[in-house]
């Protein structure tokens, strides 16, 4: 049985499954993952919610009006260059903290990953992280470069990544309640 449960934006809960489950199975998996899907029904309950006459910047809320921006190409560019000044500084900092430095550092818009690192210890950062808070976007550095050590998430990778952020799981915690990557387009 392939079935899944997704939380949408409003708390609803939808369940995508095969023709063939049994409506007696699905039942049955829903109320196993109830504790699962309260908790992150109230997480959503905790989301602030902006106007499309704002933004978020490094996790506060401004008007798009301060900055001049009005199209969504405008608020694009002004993402990409906000992330380009802020994570290129650190990824030089850690890199040179931690003794791991990635061949490449590239940015783009993405609409389900953070960061990533290839096989050839390339960086790849979404142009978004502009709109979280500092913290948090260390964060993603950090666990990117870690990757350049450690290509997958064995406990050595996390030991890794603990070692130089201590505090590494309250700076993930950082974005789970709150609507970062919502309205991308």
């Amino acid at each position: 049985m392939h079935t899944y449960i997704e939380i949408k934006p409003d708390a609803s809960v939808e369940v995508k499954t095969n023709l063939t489950t049994s409506t007696k199975s699905i039942s049955d998996f829903v109320e196993r993952k109830s504790s699962w899907i309260l908790k992150k029904q109230l997480l959503l309950q905790n989301i602030k919610t902006i106007k499309s006459s704002q933004l978020y910047l490094f996790g506060e809320i401004f008007e798009k009006e301060h900055f001049g921006l009005f199209s969504q190409n405008e608020l694009d560019a002004f993402y990409r260059e906000k992330a380009i000044e802020t994570i290129n500084p650190l990824v030089v900092s850690w890199s040179e903290k931690m003794q791991l430095f990635p061949t490449y550092v590239g940015y783009r818009k993405n609409r389900t990953r953070w960061g990533s690192c290839s096989g050839k210890d390339r960086l790849s950062f979404n142009t978004l992280l502009a709109r979280t808070p500092l913290e948090f976007i260390e964060y993603v550095v950090v666990h990117e470069l870690c990757h350049i050590e450690h290509k997958n998430h064995s406990k050595t990778f996390w030991n890794l990544l603990k070692e130089h952020l201590p505090d590494y799981k309250n700076r993930q915690n950082l974005v789970k309640t709150q609507s970062y990557l919502k309205n991308l387009d």
